[in-house]
């Protein structure tokens, strides 16, 4: 039973199953798909609210759990210098598919579409990383640089999602912000009593919560506020860790509801803004992260690790592979839902990217095995 939940964990099964019910839910009954995402639990809120702003307050705080590790002392991410081309590899996994996004939206699509240019930046971490196991050896350098990648842009999709997103239903009232520094001066006094439970800071969390909630922003980031200050100069007991031993199997095994609320949509859906967004997410990211660590390069700034061309335009295709955090972009990007509905399927082919990878690496080993 432990190696089947071990599988499930390490091969994203639970995101991938909820992703594959949803389709054939919403493709063979969509209104009851519909009845199923707007059931209210005690009349208070839907399952659509109850995975998309409380669940994931839980999945985004542990990706801030791993931003944190990384930016401490000996951390991947520190000191900063020491990883310019990585950083620079992920600005241009950013960038890039936000300019292919306009260019091809202004040459194909329509002023409605406009909204979703940051659905192409995101990297889904454990589905990337998933396609890069069936491309490159154990220990290759590629997974930490894809790891590494992947972070940073979550990190950035983060601030975009906090700054360009506020919830579309109610004006942004920035007095509420005043709850979330609460919640934050809370946990930091919090954190000088050395407390080694992480339940302290539930009380925080709630107050972020709200404060978000409140001021129209996304509260699914009401955790990412929190967690830097549940670090501890004792690593063994600091509660982060912890948190993210419990958060990740409740994570890992909860995106399959993720995957069944968000992924449910009719192919009759498919639109020129399925196209823009799978290309945005296919060539933008390959080309961003390719040519700027080329740039990094020519600047001075190596990475630490040898890393092959062949392989840098393997993990540019691999991190193309936007789905969860895609996703729920889509989802708060766009108010109609034939526009969402085709900006989704758009964010579900780019699993698309990944296999074309795993395809390519396979020809380019065939090749290495033969001296070619």
């Amino acid at each position: 039973m432990k190696k089947i939940w071990h599988l499930a964990e390490e091969y994203s099964l639970p995101l991938i199953l909820g992703i594959i019910t949803a389709l054939v839910w919403a493709n063979v009954n969509y209104i009851s798909y519909q009845n199923f995402l707007h059931y209210k639990f005690g009349g208070l809120f839907d399952v659509h609210f109850a995975v998309n702003d409380i669940f994931l307050v839980l999945f985004f705080g542990l990706i801030s759990i791993e931003i944190v590790h990384d930016l401490a002392p000996n951390g991947a991410m520190h000191p900063l210098h020491k990883a310019l081309a990585n950083i620079m590899a992920a600005i241009g996994g950013i960038v890039f598919p936000i300019v292919i996004f306009f260019i091809l939206n202004l040459i194909m699509g329509q002023v409605a579409f406009n909204n979703g240019w940051a659905i192409g930046t995101a990297t889904d971490i454990a589905v990337a990383l998933l396609f890069a196991k069936f491309i490159f050896p154990k220990k290759h350098a590629a997974f930490s640089f894809l790891l590494f990648l992947a972070i940073i842009d979550d990190f950035a999709g983060l601030g975009i999602i906090a700054i360009f997103y506020p919830n579309p239903d109610k004006p942004v009232q920035f007095e509420f912000l005043l709850l979330v520094v609460t919640a934050m001066l809370l946990s930091a006094a919090i954190q000088k009593l050395k407390v080694k439970s992480y339940w302290w800071f539930l009380f925080p969390t709630l107050i972020s919560w709200v404060g978000m909630f409140k001021t129209g922003l996304h509260p699914a980031l009401a955790l990412v506020w929190i967690v830097p200050f549940m670090r501890s100069a004792d690593a063994a007991k600091a509660p982060i860790d912890k948190l993210e031993h419990d958060l990740k199997p409740i994570v890992d095994f909860g995106l399959f509801f993720f995957g069944l609320t968000n992924a449910g949509v009719p192919f009759s859906s498919v639109s020129v803004l399925t196209l823009i967004i799978f290309l945005s997410l296919f060539i933008g990211k390959t080309l961003g992260i390719f040519s700027f660590v080329k740039l990094s390069a020519l600047l001075g700034w190596k990475m630490p690790k040898k890393i092959s061309n062949a392989e840098l335009v393997l993990i540019g295709m691999v991190a193309g592979v936007g789905l969860t955090v895609s996703l729920f972009v889509a989802d708060i990007a766009y108010e109609e839902e034939s526009i969402k509905a085709a900006a989704k399927m758009g964010a579900l082919l780019s699993m698309v990217s990944g296999g074309l990878a795993v395809l390519l690496g396979r020809v380019i080993l065939q090749k290495k095995k033969h001296g070619s």
